[in-house]
């Protein structure tokens, strides 16, 4: 028998609504789920409860073996979609935490009460001004997360979830916000840390790892950032099974790629005493898979509270990562070779890191680099003065 769940929800502004969902089950697993949201409690029974009919009359005809499929779309609200979409269990788990943050968020608002097949580009441009003018402020760049995570959903409802949508809201919008400035895409960050900045930071993440009831070895993690260029995610995900203790190397599994969620593995060379470093980890018995069996959460929740003690200012724990590759840059390492190492796909990012190398330094060291290699005669000018 079909079962029927009435919900009674409010969003921020305080407007009351009701969900009914109706869904069948079959030996402990749900096989077909309906919802739409109403503005009583009376149209949300009523329809319910018509649901539950048919949907009892159709796995009747399923049982007998006479049912066909309809390829007629269903109605469904922008905030039932989201839900079907983080529910579903293959889209799910490729959602990232600021992904599953946004798409919560967005139930609370006035757009997910809005059928998908009737949403329009004036009701994004809305939602949108709702969001500028909150009391928190958020960024264009904040705000620009709900409109392209809100059209991932979107782009599911038909093919994934048979329901009724129209997306062409999302390109005629788009102009709209931007000549707006309500949206706006993130800035391309350059901060690096200075030698200073990373002494005190290692110092004091060394001395929060010495704490008795510590068990994250902070130092040694950051020295594999700034060492490998890798995430801090891929690093609690290594394995001692890809450790090539001969060659010095590791294998990465499942790198970050929009475009390949799963096998996206790369072999990286363990370099300036990386290797060193996890062949003196100690195994855990209860992860003895895993090197750094540790939850990265709690890594970069460290990190951000000893730079905080520091008062070290806009330095996140991902800057590690341009940190690294800048370095490898400056040592005169070819773009396509720091590629592999640190994983990037699209070159053009690498290119911004080696057009703001540190070129007094970069200079100092290449210019002696290349007066050594080529056999030139330094200018007696340029020589040192004894």
């Amino acid at each position: 028998m079909a079962s029927v769940i009435i919900e009674k929800r409010a969003n921020k502004s305080g407007t009351v609504s009701y969900r009914a969902r109706v869904q069948q089950i079959h030996q402990k697993k749900v096989v077909d789920r309906i919802s739409k949201t109403f503005k009583t409690k009376t149209l949300a029974k009523n329809w319910a409860v018509k649901i539950q009919k048919e949907m009892e009359e159709k796995y009747e005809r399923v049982r007998a073996g006479v049912y066909r499929p309809e390829n007629e779309l269903i109605e469904a609200t922008v905030g039932d979609l989201i839900r079907m979409y983080l529910e579903h269990p293959r889209l799910s788990k490729d959602i990232g935490r600021t992904k599953y943050y946004v798409l919560n968020s967005l139930l609370n608002y006035e757009i997910s009460s809005i059928l998908a097949s009737n949403l329009r580009y004036s009701d994004l441009v809305k939602h949108c001004e709702e969001r500028y003018n909150e009391p928190t402020t958020p960024s264009p760049q904040t705000i620009y997360h709900d409109v392209t995570y809100l059209k991932s959903v979107m782009d599911t409802a038909k093919g994934v979830f048979k329901v009724n949508a129209d997306t062409s809201y999302h390109d005629e919008a788009i102009p709209v916000l931007i000549n707006q400035k309500l949206i706006g895409r993130s800035k391309v960050r350059d901060r690096r840390p200075t030698r200073e900045e990373l002494k005190l930071m290692e110092e004091r993440l060394i001395k929060r790892s010495q704490h008795r009831a510590a068990k994250i070895p902070f130092g040694d993690i950051l020295q594999i950032s700034l060492l490998t260029a890798m995430r801090v995610s891929e690093i609690t995900n290594l394995k001692w099974t890809d450790l090539d203790h001969q060659n010095k190397t590791i294998v990465i599994r499942n790198r970050k790629d929009p475009r390949q969620k799963q096998g996206n593995d790369s072999e990286i060379p363990l370099l300036g005493g990386a290797y060193e470093i996890i062949a003196r980890q100690p195994k855990d018995p209860e992860n003895p898979k895993l090197i750094f069996p540790y939850n990265s959460r709690s890594i970069t929740a460290g990190w951000q509270r000893v730079r905080k003690e520091l008062g070290i200012e806009n330095l996140r724990y991902h800057d590690l990562r341009r940190e690294a590759a800048s370095r490898l840059a400056e040592m005169g390492l070819p773009i396509n070779i720091v590629a592999r190492i640190t994983g990037h796909k699209n070159i053009n990012i690498l290119h911004n890191i080696y057009a703001k190398i540190d070129i007094k330094e970069f200079g100092r060291e290449g210019y002696a680099k290349y007066l050594k290699e080529e056999n030139i005669q330094q200018p007696e000018s340029e020589k040192p003065q004894s």
